[in-house]
């Protein structure tokens, strides 16, 4: 049994355990696990075993995975409501803790309250912006393209991007990865070129998008100390408001 999510290559290995191969379109630029893989995979797996929708998840990334490796995540159900469930998501490498994660899933209460607060930025479409690539000190080719194998994004701004995963609709997970580039927003904000190491990842999530693309509208909070804080809201293209990130991470500057 896999997810719905075929894109992680996440699979069923018996009740409340599943697993996938960390593959380069899963990884950073060298190789390492990336963040956003991390919160698509909780957010897919919490989804898989509870079999709702996922209402809010956030990772604390303990230990890093290599391109190769088999990553278990243990799924606990802690409490399952009439219409919500709990959860609590351990990843390992072996014996190795990789991360540990929180979350809740849900299924939509008829006559529930819904509101939308604020409104997605005025911006030129998808098809009408530039792709987008990261500025690193170093050249991005085909052995190494990392998560940009999967992802594609195009630049409205230096804090505003249009994002997708190629040939994938958007799922709940697939906002979780994409949307792990909050930490360079942070560094371009303070005028330098970098990027960040997630201690955490979180997403919040709200109506289940029915779209290919979402505008990642990144809101870089504050850096002290050399770490990074901040977030982001990503829209579907008609407007509707999807979820809101957060994150926070060391800072890495390449200038």
């Amino acid at each position: 049994m896999r997810s719905r999510d075929d894109w992680l290559g996440l699979e069923r290995v018996e009740s409340g355990l599943w697993e996938f191969e960390m593959t380069d379109g899963l990884s950073r630029f060298d190789g390492k696990l990336y963040g956003g893989t991390g919160l698509a995979a909780v957010t897919a797996a919490m989804e898989a075993e509870t079999g709702r929708d996922a209402l809010w998840a956030t990772v604390q990334f303990v230990a890093s995975a290599d391109v190769g490796d088999r990553i278990r995540c243990q799924v606990d159900v802690l409490a399952s409501g009439r219409r919500t469930s709990q959860v609590r998501v351990t990843a390992t490498v072996g014996d190795r803790l990789v991360l540990a994660a929180l979350g809740a899933t849900g299924e939509p209460r008829t006559g529930g309250l819904e509101v939308q607060v604020g409104t997605m930025p005025d911006v030129p479409g998808p098809d009408d912006v530039a792709p987008w690539r990261p500025k690193v000190p170093f050249t991005i080719g085909e052995s190494n393209q990392g998560w940009l194998r999967l992802a594609d994004v195009r630049a409205v701004s230096d804090m505003a991007l249009w994002a997708r995963i190629r040939d994938q609709p958007q799922t709940r997970a697939t906002m979780g990865f994409l949307a792990d580039i909050v930490p360079s927003a942070v560094v371009r904000a303070a005028g330098r070129a970098g990027a960040g190491t997630s201690l955490d990842n979180a997403m919040r999530f709200g109506p289940t998008p029915a779209t290919d693309w979402v505008l990642i509208d990144l809101d870089p909070h504050f850096a002290a100390g050399g770490y990074l804080h901040g977030g982001a809201r990503l829209w579907a293209p008609d407007g509707t408001f999807l979820a809101v990130a957060s994150q926070t991470a060391v800072a890495i500057t390449f200038d």
